[in-house]
């Protein structure tokens, strides 16, 4: 039995699993500094961050960042957008997986707990900017 069945049949795949053993993701590898896209850019693909840390901006004051394991732009993506709403610059030495649109629908379907994962740390996300906002009234 391979390895990355055998995982499935005893614990629930993590987005970077299911990234890392999807035979069409690309690995990406950028320094620091480097854009991984820009806003206005046509939207392509999907991104789990493997190593280092990513930071997503539309300005000085609109940004959230994005680290290992964690999947970014899929909003742009699945919402059929044509256009990338924000920059994503590393902020660190930066390994990425990368997937494009329709690899990614596929993944969905094959593994439909990858959208609960997504929405669960999304709701986290809106919780951590909730409780930050208090502090600024």
């Amino acid at each position: 039995m391979p390895a990355s069945a055998l995982r499935a049949s005893t614990t629930k795949a993590t987005p970077l699993q299911l990234f890392l053993d999807h035979p069409e993701g690309d690995r990406l590898t950028l320094p620091t500094g480097s854009f991984v896209y820009r806003q206005g850019e046509q939207v392509q693909a999907v991104y789990v961050v493997q190593l280092g840390l990513v930071e997503l901006s539309t300005g000085l004051r609109n940004r959230i960042r994005y680290g290992q394991g964690e999947l970014f732009f899929y909003r742009d993506l699945v919402e059929t957008s044509e256009f990338h709403s924000c920059d994503a610059k590393a902020l660190t030495p930066l390994s990425l997986i990368r997937l494009n649109r329709a690899s990614f629908l596929t993944l969905i379907h094959k593994h439909p707990t990858l959208v609960l994962d997504l929405l669960g740390r999304q709701h986290a996300r809106l919780r951590e900017q909730r409780v930050d906002a208090c502090h600024f009234y």
